[in-house]
């Protein structure tokens, strides 16, 4: 549940690029867990880090 809903605050970010410090605190988890969320995300190529603190959303939602 965490994870869908990391992703859905990714997709819905400025150009898919996000704080981890801002996504822990706006879903209300300690860093730790989103770090292992971006780490299996990262691991399947779904993500890539951008800078320390901040990643991007590699993939692109088709718009209806």
């Amino acid at each position: 549940m965490l994870t869908k809903k990391f992703t859905q605050l990714i997709q819905t970010s400025r150009n898919g690029i996000i704080d981890l410090n801002q996504a822990a605190e706006a879903l209300g988890v300690q860093k730790r867990r989103i770090y292992d969320i971006t780490n299996v995300l990262e691991g399947i190529n779904l993500i890539e880090k951008k800078s320390k603190n901040n990643i991007q959303w590699k993939y692109v939602r088709a718009k209806a």
